[in-house]
């Protein structure tokens, strides 16, 4: 399903994609679109999927989650229900913040977060390493987060 924005939805997405503690009135006041519209097109934008949920983000450092690594993985065998098993396993991994299949010398891309290496040597050794599918996996530590955004880049559309 192919939904249409329009020059005030992607007004008002940008806002709240980064500051979703705005106001419908703030909303309004930035975008010249009413309060009530406002509320409309966002519950609209609920409904059809475009807006997935509002959450809070945290910052790594200060919840004492001091290690973040990008592990690539590269399953066993191949074939829907391993994409599956696979998939289920890494769903139920809370270190696991991010996983993305992936095109070319590996399948998954894994970003994890954990407090200490200690805690990462525990997941990669008795978890991820453990599992029957999982026959390699490269792992990246990162020094420092030179870019992060939730942010959707929508007015790349407008050109």
């Amino acid at each position: 399903m192919t939904i249409s924005l329009d020059k005030s939805d992607i007004k008002i997405l940008n806002l709240i994609q980064n500051d979703a503690t705005l106001t419908n009135q703030d909303i309004a006041e930035i975008t010249g679109v009413s309060a009530t519209s406002v509320w409309r097109r966002i519950k609209n934008l609920e409904e059809v999927g475009v807006i997935k949920g509002t959450v809070a983000l945290l910052d790594y450092k200060k919840t004492k989650f001091n290690v973040c690594v990008i592990i690539h993985v590269r399953l066993s065998r191949h074939g829907e229900d391993t994409r599956i098993e696979f998939e289920n396993f890494i769903e139920k991994r809370q270190e696991v913040v991010e996983c993305y299949a992936i095109l070319g010398s590996h399948d998954y891309s894994l970003t994890v977060v954990v407090p200490d290496v200690e805690q990462f040597e525990k997941f990669l050794s008795g978890h991820l390493l453990a599992h029957p599918l999982i026959s390699e996996s490269t792992s990246f530590f990162t020094l420092r987060r030179v870019k992060y955004s939730t942010a959707i880049p929508l007015n790349l559309h407008q050109t």
